[in-house]
């Protein structure tokens, strides 16, 4: 028998967020029986957690979702990390997770985890009118913010709209592959700056619509430092993504 976990992210409550099964000990796994469990467990991603192959990593993964292998690790490390130290398999503290040629850092417990991003941080001014297209939306239901594409890594494209707009907008996978746009997130911010509201198409990825997304989300924070919502300097400063 193979043990695994089913992990609910970025929630407060069972069945809620975004499911993510954990295999904490797959060394002996090779890909065709990870791509098979993946498609039998049905989760939006499975990791497989395996030794480190490298000396500056505490253990490595690999990631699939029900059609395939993905080479991100940075959305499900969180589940996975903290997973890792609620079953004594990690102390708690900082751990470093390396999935393909990345790595991911994260400050991790047995309730929950942190990832930290770090390096150049590009936000690059985005032409709007492909990106309503794709999600079925018009000029009308922009605001005056700038779209951007920013992102630790490979960047995201950022649209904000007026927070009406969020439920109407119905992406079309078609055109997104037509323009080699692999996700676009709609956002609306609350006029406190500090919240926000945002829907996530990532068909490129596997998840038409994604309930949580834990690079978009630390995406969101440049964008709200961009637009002067937060500062941009060092410091602890905290934001909401529902």
């Amino acid at each position: 028998m193979i043990p695994y976990e089913i992990v609910h992210m970025f929630t407060d409550r069972p069945y809620a967020g975004g499911a993510l099964a954990v295999l904490p000990d797959a060394a002996g796994l090779g890909t065709a029986a990870m791509a098979t469990l993946a498609a039998e467990l049905g989760t939006t991603e499975t990791v497989f957690v395996l030794p480190a192959a490298k000396p500056d990593e505490d253990y490595r993964v690999r990631v699939f979702q029900p059609s395939g292998e993905t080479p991100f690790g940075s959305h499900s490390a969180v589940g996975t990390a903290a997973t890792l130290v609620r079953l004594g398999h990690l102390p708690a503290g900082r751990v470093v997770q390396g999935c393909g040629p990345g790595r991911q850092r994260l400050d991790a417990t047995a309730a929950g985890a942190a990832l930290i991003g770090a390096g150049p941080l590009p936000a690059t001014g985005i032409d709007p009118a492909p990106l309503l297209a794709a999600a079925g939306l018009t000029g009308a239901d922009t605001t005056a913010d700038p779209p951007l594409a920013t992102g630790f890594g490979a960047p995201f494209a950022l649209l904000p709209v007026r927070d009406s707009a969020l439920s109407r907008a119905r992406p079309d996978p078609d055109r997104m592959a037509a323009d080699g746009l692999k996700a676009l997130c709609l956002l609306a911010c609350a006029p406190d700056g500090k919240t926000v509201r945002a829907r996530l198409f990532a068909p490129g990825f596997g998840i038409p619509d994604d309930p949580a997304c834990a690079p978009v989300a630390m995406a969101l924070g440049l964008w709200l430092a961009a637009t002067g919502r937060l500062p941009a300097g060092d410091g602890d400063h905290r934001y909401t993504v529902h």
